[in-house]
């Protein structure tokens, strides 16, 4: 995979929140999120972003494999983030998935319990982690209006077609 990057034309297009969007507060969030995991088959989830990750594990329930960047607009403390056995870091700049960043997280989908802490912005690798998931998973990510956003891997096939709308770096 070559680095990707989106065009600044296209910001609002990666901006919308995917598809099944909660509009609610922990712990209701993640609990409702499980539920529709669930209820899609979802076996594995994989988490993007650091509040939406601690509040997971700290209900009871660990990702799969998380990308963090251990910035956040809340004083949410993150302590929570130490229960993943793997932790790896990566460099990723604000809009784009680099090269070095999607192959950690084919690395990361590959073993479980893996933390990537990525110096730059985390944003983006939902869209990989997205793209290469396998279809009895969820990406869930926070969008920055304050939805909890769960996409069923294997039901919304298209959203992964979002890359083909990021340009070569």
């Amino acid at each position: 995979m070559k680095c990707l990057k989106v065009p600044a034309e296209r910001r609002e297009l990666f901006a919308f929140p995917y598809p099944i969007a909660i509009w609610r507060d922990p712990p209701r969030s993640v609990e409702l999120a499980l539920s529709i995991a669930e209820d899609f088959g979802v076996r594995r989830i994989y988490t993007v972003g650091d509040v939406v990750t601690a509040n997971f594990v700290m209900r009871g329930h660990m990702p799969d494999a998380a990308a963090v960047d251990l910035k956040t607009r809340r004083k949410e403390r993150m302590e929570a983030l130490s229960a993943f056995p793997r932790v790896v870091k990566v460099r990723n700049p604000p809009g784009y998935i680099t090269e070095e960043a999607w192959a950690a997280v084919e690395d990361a989908l590959r073993s479980r319990g893996t933390l990537l802490v990525v110096e730059g912005e985390e944003d983006m690798l939902a869209l990989a982690f997205l793209a290469l998931a396998p279809d009895d998973s969820a990406v869930v990510y926070g969008h920055y209006r304050g939805a909890l956003i769960t996409i069923p891997a294997g039901k919304y096939k298209e959203i992964r077609n979002l890359v083909k709308y990021m340009e070569p770096c």
